[in-house]
């Protein structure tokens, strides 16, 4: 029998270590860096304020969207999203694994923002599809004893669009033989 879901080991968000190519990379961009900067310097400054203008425009902008979202969901936990699924079809690991998962990744100025199954991925969540076919989905599947190494026979592929979507998806995917 299957262990219940709230014994799942806790999330883990450990930065990969920088091996010498990426530091040896990192230098030559800097070294390029400061040599624009030292026959440009005019250039360099105004664009740099453009650009610092129009990233701080931009994250005062998702800062006032994700804190309208954290006020319409005051007290909300994984109990509503749980409570969304059928959990005699839906493993309770996977929807688990997806809250957590994404709470984590979603972790604002040490505040968690409650996950809804309703919730779309790219537009409310503001996740970037990159990153949740490279970082995100990898680590949900494996803290949720899923594989995915054949996901093109998947019923759900290429229609994952909201949170809900995802837990099906992975819901979907053989579980691993080393899963608990």
């Amino acid at each position: 029998m299957r262990r219940a879901s709230r014994f799942m080991p806790p999330v883990s968000r450990q930065p990969p270590p920088w091996r010498w190519a990426g530091r040896l990379l990192a230098a030559a961009v800097a070294c390029a860096l400061l040599w624009v900067l030292w026959t440009h310097l005019l250039a360099v400054c105004a664009s740099a304020i453009v650009l610092w203008g129009l990233v701080t425009v931009a994250g005062w902008l998702n800062e006032k969207h994700f804190a309208r979202l954290m006020r319409a969901r005051a007290g909300e936990s994984i109990c509503q999203f749980a409570r969304s699924f059928d959990c005699r079809s839906v493993d309770t690991w996977v929807v688990r694994a997806v809250y957590e998962e994404l709470q984590a990744g979603l972790a604002l100025q040490g505040m968690r923002l409650p996950v809804r199954v309703t919730d779309r991925l790219q537009k409310d969540l503001r996740l970037d599809a990159d990153d949740l076919d490279l970082s995100l989905v990898p680590d949900i599947a494996q803290r949720a004893g899923r594989e995915l190494s054949c996901t093109q026979g998947n019923p759900f592929y290429g229609k994952v669009t909201t949170v809900g979507d995802l837990v099906h998806f992975l819901n979907a995917q053989p579980r691993l033989a080393v899963a608990n």
